[in-house]
């Protein structure tokens, strides 16, 4: 009773936390939503109120306009005005100006006033005028058709015509004079008006003095010449009380939402925790491994804990036989692993076995007992601890294999790791084949002559070096000619050793490309450059079409590379006295370097399916200097590794070879 009254009451406190919470955000959102909301509304006024006050301002122009119109055509006015009858003529004029309603009505005829009713505007200067307290006047002239030069003018204070709520002092219009020097700086209005006059187009701001929003836009004349600045402003009281208004009413529901929702909260947490209490009681049995007892539904009208408590008896009927199915699924896997060729080891996250089939006890020739929970290190010993090498050359997309021998035995085994879950991996082990062996051995030895060949090869350049430059300029052509032979030499034989290191790096999967900006333009002339004394030594003549273009991201090293590999190939292949060409094409997303000589050339372009495969030399006469066949493989492997494709196209200039490398231009793959 106790446990259940403890729930209900957690579920009444966060019923009633949420309530509130909820309440407090929602008021907190509130009130910026309504102040949006009203000061929406306050431009909206703002643009209505302009939209009116112009609307008003057309009216009374287009009635001073008509007044002016009737009056300078009347028959009679001109009759009078013609024979002289003045009286008459003033009289015609004062009636006219009492019933019109116009403020101001002046007649002259040659430059002398005949009548005149009315208060006279400040000026007589047609069209919108303001006095010197900033009052708007409209003056409006018409010269009445007679021999003698005669007029009407009429002018009109703006008075009231502006009053868009003549019952609230909250929203008004104004008319302003348009000049900008009149303008006072530190006025609020000086910013709003300035930039209305700047653009001439209407514009609705906000906070501008004690006004909440104010609306200003240019009053253009008859002509479409700016006039005045008209103006209408809500003021700060009018946003307030209409968020007032507002608050009051979102408040007053949600304080009704609140006392609505605290009850029902109660209702709710004291209905919903008996079911869970009896839930609680009959899986505080099962997990004290009373599996004979079932699990009653709850009296509830709640769908969960019904679901629940179904849950709970299938859970009680079945863990019995998961058990068994548990074992006996087991010992099938057992079964399944125990019959494949490969060991199967299963390995934690401490890199200790907890699992090891009848395959791998055989080959590592010890029992379960002794193998399980051991280290991996202390059961598998690397193989480059015996010297036998350690990483092996395995397709792309594949683990890789590694080299392993039991503890206190030679048998060679190869290993995958695979992941597992988690930190957990799974061994798969089996005996090294032949062909494995070979090619591990393959790669071992190439690597080790390599790299032993690099540094007598590095100090030998450097020697032949300093021997060209101190025999520079001496008289002695046989030491300078063998000297260069000797040069020449060294250098394809440190390719020839840069492309069996390549070539292991290639297939052992360990070639890295390090990315970064590469002017490929350069890079062709760098190699150029590094393969003209063997073109000078065999008296070829390269003809070059290098342009520069948009920088590429890649490896600069390897690209050297190909450059070199692919005009070392044209040097080789082509008779002395020949010309090698190297073409430089550039679109938008690529670049492609052509090398082409006059040598005996390729396959046709339909047999040129292995052409990169290592190891593989051209089906025609060897050439004079013999290499490798590494070249067009690494040409083909560092291409493909930046994204690009090696191209066999038919020569252009004789009956050689001419193959194309296409690099992207940016990004590289």
């Amino acid at each position: 009773m106790s446990t259940r009254r403890r729930l209900s009451q957690l579920l009444l406190a966060s019923h009633i936390g949420l309530v509130l919470l909820f309440a407090v955000l929602l008021l907190a959102t509130g009130v910026g939503t309504i102040h949006s909301a009203v000061v929406g509304q306050a431009r909206t006024e703002a643009e209505r109120a302009v939209s009116d006050a112009r609307q008003r301002l057309l009216d009374w122009q287009r009635e001073l306009n008509v007044g002016a119109n009737l009056l300078a055509e009347q028959p009679t006015l001109r009759f009078y005005l013609q024979r002289g009858q003045l009286t008459k003529a003033r009289l015609l004029v004062k009636n006219f100006h009492g019933t019109s309603a116009i403020g101001y009505i002046r007649v002259q005829v040659a430059g002398r006033t005949v009548a005149e009713y009315g208060k006279p505007p400040p000026s007589f200067t047609t069209g919108l005028i303001f006095d010197a307290r900033g009052r708007a006047w409209r003056v409006v002239q018409r010269d009445i058709r007679m021999a003698t030069p005669a007029s009407v003018v009429v002018a009109e204070p703006l008075g009231d015509h502006l009053d868009v709520r003549p019952s609230s002092d909250l929203v008004a219009a104004e008319l302003l004079p348009m000049s900008t020097g009149q303008i006072v700086t530190n006025n609020p209005w000086s910013k709003p008006l300035r930039a209305v006059a700047a653009t001439g187009e209407p514009e609705t701001f906000e906070n501008v003095a004690d006004n909440a929003v104010v609306r200003i836009a240019v009053f253009r004349d008859d002509s479409g010449q700016p006039s005045a600045m008209l103006t209408a402003r809500v003021a700060q009281e009018w946003v307030e009380r209409r968020i007032f208004e507002w608050l009051g009413s979102f408040g007053f529901s949600s304080l009704v939402t609140c006392v609505l929702a605290l009850a029902l909260a109660g209702l709710l947490a004291a209905r919903i925790s008996r079911p869970f209490a009896q839930l609680a009681q009959d899986a505080e049995r099962l997990g004290s491994g009373d599996l004979e007892t079932p699990v009653r539904p709850p009296k509830t009208f709640l769908a969960e804990p019904v679901a629940l408590s179904a849950s709970l008896e299938e859970m009680r009927r079945q863990v019995g036989s998961l058990t068994a199915t548990e074992r006996n699924q087991r010992e099938e896997l057992d079964a399944v692993l125990d019959g494949v060729d490969e060991g199967i080891v299963g390995v934690d996250a401490d890199h200790r076995i907890h699992y090891a089939n009848r395959q791998f006890l055989a080959l590592v020739g010890q029992s379960r007992e002794e193998v399980l929970g051991q280290p991996t290190d202390a059961v598998l010993l690397p193989a480059s601890s015996n010297g036998d090498g350690a990483a092996m050359s395995v397709p792309a997309g594949l683990p890789p294999l590694e080299r392993y021998t039991p503890a206190g035995k030679m048998r060679p085994l190869t290993v995958r790791r695979l992941a597992a879950s988690g930190d957990r991996e799974v061994l798969v082990v089996r005996e090294e084949n032949a062909i494995e062996a070979a090619r591990a051995m393959r790669d071992r030895i190439l690597a080790n002559l390599s790299h032993e060949f690099q540094t007598p090869l590095s100090a030998q350049i450097a020697s032949i070096e300093m021997l060209r430059d101190h025999l520079h300029g001496s008289a002695d052509q046989v030491a300078i000619t063998l000297a260069d032979a000797q040069y020449r030499g060294t250098m394809r034989l440190s390719q020839l050793v840069d492309n069996l290191l390549e070539s292991v790096r290639i297939e052992s999967g360990e070639m890295r490309l390090r990315k970064q900006p590469v002017d490929m333009a350069q890079v062709v002339v760098d190699a150029l450059e590094l393969i003209q004394p063997l073109i000078d030594q065999r008296d070829q003549r390269i003809v070059r079409k290098i342009t520069s273009g948009p920088t590429l991201t890649g490896d600069g090293p390897r690209l050297f590379s190909v450059m070199v590999n692919l005009l070392a190939n044209a040097n080789k292949f082509a008779p002395d006295q020949s010309t090698i060409w190297v073409e430089m094409e550039w679109t938008p997303m690529t670049v492609t370097v052509w090398v082409e000589d006059e040598g005996p050339g390729l396959p046709s372009l339909s047999s040129t399916s292995d052409l990169f495969a290592p190891f593989k030399r051209s089906p025609h006469e060897e050439p004079s200097q013999r290499g490798t066949g590494l070249g067009l493989a690494i040409v083909h492997a560092i291409v493909i590794a930046h994204g690009g494709q090696v191209k066999v196209a038919v020569p252009e200039q004789g009956s050689g070879a001419r193959i194309g490398v296409v690099l992207p231009v940016g990004e590289s793959a």
